[in-house]
């Protein structure tokens, strides 16, 4: 490195290139201000036509139309979660239950909503309904998905979840409901 002496009437720019000495740029990519535009994706995914052919039903009143397979628990808007967590973890009494077993999907469909309006009216009230999980049934687990579909749409059902499984596991629910 060759280093000059300074003098008073050397300029800024100089004094600075005799500091740095020889510099290589380095090599990068071109950059711009912009992103790049985010692929496009329809906003709902559809369920493939093979699979949501075999839940349409004609009558939509019918009590044993059951459209599709629900999740292990559902609380409504509003509920909070860690409520949802705390009926999961058992911490709500179980006043009542009721049990389907043995029942047709109309009879189980009767009996549920007749079980639901006779629990008393007070500010929360845990209850079990015990569905079974369908094993041995030729049609699969109508009884289950025909009390998930009532207690989802139920106005008094706040929140419900799959039991523990010493209490019944998947073939059985803890509801819980408000007053009415």
């Amino acid at each position: 490195m060759v280093v000059k002496k300074l003098t008073d009437q050397s300029s800024d720019e100089d004094l600075f290139r005799q500091a740095v000495g020889e510099v290589v740029p380095l090599k990068s990519p071109p950059r711009t201000d912009s992103k790049a535009p985010r692929p496009s994706r329809p906003r709902h995914q559809r369920e493939p036509v093979s699979t949501a052919r075999q839940y349409i039903h004609q009558d939509d009143n019918d009590p044993t139309h059951i459209n599709a397979e629900d999740g292990s628990s559902h609380r409504k808007n509003g509920v909070q979660k860690r409520i949802l967590q705390k009926l999961k973890r058992g911490q709500f009494p179980v006043v009542e239950q009721l049990d389907l077993h043995s029942m047709s999907t109309l009879t189980g469909h009767a009996a549920l909503l007749e079980f639901i309006e006779g629990i008393p009216n007070r500010t929360l009230e845990c209850v079990r309904i015990i569905h079974g999980k369908g094993l041995r049934s030729a049609d699969g687990p109508r009884l289950k998905l025909m009390a998930r579909k009532l207690l989802r749409e139920h106005p008094r059902v706040l929140a419900f979840t799959d039991c523990k499984p010493a209490d019944g596991g998947s073939g059985a629910v803890d509801v819980l409901l408000r007053s009415s």
